[in-house]
């Protein structure tokens, strides 16, 4: 009723959310129930139809029971933030940082490198490790001091601010190219954060309340990355963000790309301990990377068309669940348990997957299903599973998934789940099954075709 204006009141739009089952209201609109009942627009009924489906979490937490008759209520302080937390915190943001790109071997940097120069906006900021809501640890380690932690006694590390988060300068004095220049390794930390995009109010960076217009760098950050490869010897750019960065000026001046996200309080010791080769990445894209945001539909636009790497036509800068390793792996062809089923049998999609390379690293498999003969639009490809695994130098894993016949049905014009006869293609590997994610550096992907009659 304020924004969409699908409602005339706040009453009727309390009463839309109730009766399409929106059983919880995080804002002030649900006081207005008492005036839709008044008026007809929902039932006392249909009230505690949703209150029975909301309240036994509360029931279950003890909040309705006195003080001291739950255990929840001896829980101490000293459970908050232990060791474990501390160390799931680190394996977590570790995890998460995906490598884009690493030309010549450029990562990982070796302990014992002489010099080091880290620069950039998101270089020393805790911004550039939280998101929207979060609390304030005791312990937040920024990429600076990641960095300073992984070096050597001995290895000199410097750093300069460099460049603001989305404005140029006011002093146009250049004292970092020189820096760059006479290093050894730069570590250029550019990106997002909070400031920029998220919820309304604390992207106070944002013209647009958190949202994004322009899904590029700042040009104040492409122009400061401009002058440091200009001058330096190995050039490492490290990206912060919660959402798709389209930065095809940053992949072709970097020597290595990693995005980090927001990878929380431990973030900065994650991302040194990548770096410096302490962690092997792993991550993946959980998104899509667009060239440009110009790839995208109008936003008002609701078809499905080029949305997502389900139906998208345009080549991506980065494709979903793209990642690469330190390492290298091999996929062997799939095989299938049965080539042919019919609509009550499933089958098995299996694959053996080698670390060719000389790091210990985990791959993350993935199963993509495209479906070659429906009689309505289906994606290009829809991911259907994925396994982690980790794997020594030389070693191999057979790695398989069960393909049953829910993941193989189509949504009909009437919006039912129906299983159609007919092919299937069955892919496994590292990323999307894409031209692009082998051009870059992605492991081959495997695949064999699968008759349902």
């Amino acid at each position: 009723y304020q924004g969409h204006k699908v409602a005339g009141s706040p009453a009727e739009a309390a009463a839309m959310a109730l009766n399409t089952g929106t059983n919880l209201n995080c804002g002030s609109t649900y006081p207005e129930l008492v005036n839709s009942v008044k008026q007809g627009l929902t039932t006392e009924a249909e009230i505690d139809k949703n209150l029975k489906e909301l309240l036994p979490t509360r029931f279950r937490l003890g909040l309705f029971d006195p003080p001291g008759t739950v255990p929840f209520d001896t829980i101490g302080t000293s459970w908050i933030r232990r060791p474990e937390h501390v160390a799931l915190a680190l394996e977590a943001a570790e995890k998460a940082v995906v490598l884009l790109k690493n030309d010549n071997n450029t990562l990982p940097i070796s302990p014992n490198v002489n010099s080091v120069f880290v620069t950039g906006p998101t270089a020393a900021h805790i911004q550039a490790l939280l998101a929207n809501y979060y609390g304030v640890s005791e312990s937040l380690t920024t990429i600076l001091e990641g960095v300073v932690a992984n070096t050597a006694p001995h290895t000199s590390v410097k750093y300069r601010q460099g460049a603001l988060l989305a404005e140029p300068n006011h002093n146009p004095q250049d004292w970092f190219s020189g820096v760059a220049a006479e290093s050894d390794v730069t570590i250029a930390c550019l990106g997002i954060s909070q400031l920029i995009e998220g919820e309304e109010g604390e992207s106070i960076l944002s013209d647009h309340f958190g949202d994004r217009e322009d899904i590029g760098l700042p040009q104040n950050q492409i122009d400061f990355l401009k002058k440091i490869r200009a001058n330096a010897k190995k050039l490492v750019v490290v990206l912060t963000g919660g959402s798709a960065i389209s930065c095809p000026e940053v992949y072709e001046m970097a020597d290595a790309l990693i995005f980090a996200w927001y990878p929380g309080e431990q973030g900065g010791l994650a991302v040194g301990n990548v770096l410096f080769g302490k962690a092997v990445p792993s991550g993946k894209l959980p998104v899509t990377f667009p060239m440009s945001v110009d790839d995208l539909p109008p936003y008002e636009d609701y078809a499905m068309a080029n949305r997502t790497y389900r139906y998208a036509e345009k080549e991506p800068l980065f494709p979903f669940g793209f990642g690469l390793s330190y390492t290298s792996f091999l996929f062997s062809d799939v095989s299938l348990s049965k080539a042919e089923i019919n609509s009550t049998e499933s089958t098995k999609a299996v694959t053996t997957v080698t670390n060719t390379g000389k790091y210990p690293a985990e791959e993350v498999v993935q199963l993509y299903i495209t479906d070659l003969k429906a009689s309505v639009a289906t994606p290009h490809f829809a991911l259907k599973g994925f396994r982690r695994v980790a794997l020594a130098p030389g070693e191999s894993r057979e790695v398989s998934f069960e393909i049953n016949p829910d993941m193989l049905k189509v949504v009909n014009e009437e919006g039912e789940k129906v299983l159609e006869p007919g092919e299937f293609q069955i892919s496994i590997g590292g990323s999307v099954p894409s031209q692009r994610s082998i051009e870059l550096g992605a492991p081959e992907y495997k695949q064999a075709e699968l008759v349902v009659k």
